[in-house]
């Protein structure tokens, strides 16, 4: 094997010299820069959660006014009724007198049949409206209380389809609240 010029042996020791930073570079010098920045992330989410729960602190002096206010408007939010099966029916009633009053035609109102959590009740009508019917409808159910929550609105316009012409709409509207099973004997 022949000897190895000055100039070859320049070019081994620059690779050998950066095979020698790059392996300092992977072992030592990255990992303690990147544990710097993980350390930085950590004190910024225990600062956060520093604050977060200096906010909580500061506001338990008015958690029992908010539990009372919310107490005050609970009946907002839920129908109160004495059995289940009437708050069924007070839910269906309401939904039909709310598309009654705007269309003029009786709906078909039913129980839903969705999955609602423990405590909810839902009705389902299918009824036909105009566009401007269908929003003083809705408007009606969404800003009486007991608040209700409308799960689903389905819009059938097949008839203005076929004849090219703005018609009645054929909508089923389904909604659900929670209950409040009251007592009997309160007033």
């Amino acid at each position: 094997m022949n000897a190895l010029s000055a100039r070859e042996r320049r070019l081994i020791a620059i690779a050998l010299l950066l095979a020698l930073m790059a392996a300092v570079w992977l072992v030592v010098a990255q990992p303690l820069i990147a544990g710097f920045g993980a350390r930085r992330a950590e004190r910024e989410s225990l600062l956060a959660a520093y604050q977060r729960n200096q906010r909580l602190i500061a506001a338990i002096p008015n958690l029992p006014v908010q539990a009372e206010a919310q107490k005050r408007t609970a009946a907002a939010f839920a129908l109160a009724a004495p059995t289940q099966l009437q708050a069924q029916e007070m839910l269906r009633q309401r939904l039909g007198a709310a598309l009654t009053a705007t269309s003029g035609a009786p709906p078909t109102v039913q129980d839903a049949q969705a999955d609602l959590p423990p405590g909810w009740i839902g009705a389902r009508a299918d009824v036909q409206l105009t566009r401007r019917q269908l929003n003083e409808s809705l408007r009606a159910l969404e800003n009486e209380e007991p608040y209700v929550v409308v799960d689903y609105v389905s819009i059938n316009a097949d008839q203005a389809f076929r004849s090219g012409r703005a018609g009645p709409l054929d909508v089923r509207i389904e909604l659900s609240v929670p209950v409040r099973l009251a007592d009997a004997r309160q007033p």
